[in-house]
């Protein structure tokens, strides 16, 4: 058991890159990072078509550009996101500040908490959309 709050007694220590790329939120945030790009990638590539008779495109979640806005936008957070807390993750061990320690773990449980209960309400009215 470690002493020290939130991992404090060991701050300061060198950096290891095999044991940092082997610790299971690193690899989670690697995947996540991955199927960030994936999502943003798919709706600013594929998200948008246009129709025989013009040629302004539309989006293809029942021609709603709200629905491809939000999709992009939780893509790109998600991955900058992702991409935030990696580098907090290599920085964590040089944080000596309890409090600070503190901080930025609680954001990352409130981030990844909170993070997918805005889309709840829109995906109701998206099911069945895609033709």
């Amino acid at each position: 058991m470690e002493s020290g709050a939130y991992g404090a007694a060991n701050a300061g220590g060198s950096f290891d890159l095999r044991r940092f790329v082997s610790q299971p939120q690193v690899l989670t945030r690697f995947v996540s990072m991955v199927l960030a790009l994936i999502v943003f990638s798919c709706i600013f590539g594929e998200g948008y078509s246009n129709t025989h008779n013009t040629d302004q495109l539309h989006c293809v979640f029942n021609k709603n550009e709200d629905a491809c806005r939000y999709g992009s936008a939780i893509g790109v957070l998600a991955f900058l996101a992702s991409a935030f807390f990696l580098v907090v993750d290599a920085l964590f061990s040089q944080i000596s500040n309890a409090t600070d320690r503190k901080y930025l773990v609680i954001g990352d449980l409130l981030f990844s908490g909170c993070a997918g209960f805005p889309g709840l309400p829109a995906l109701q009215g998206w099911s069945g959309c895609l033709h």
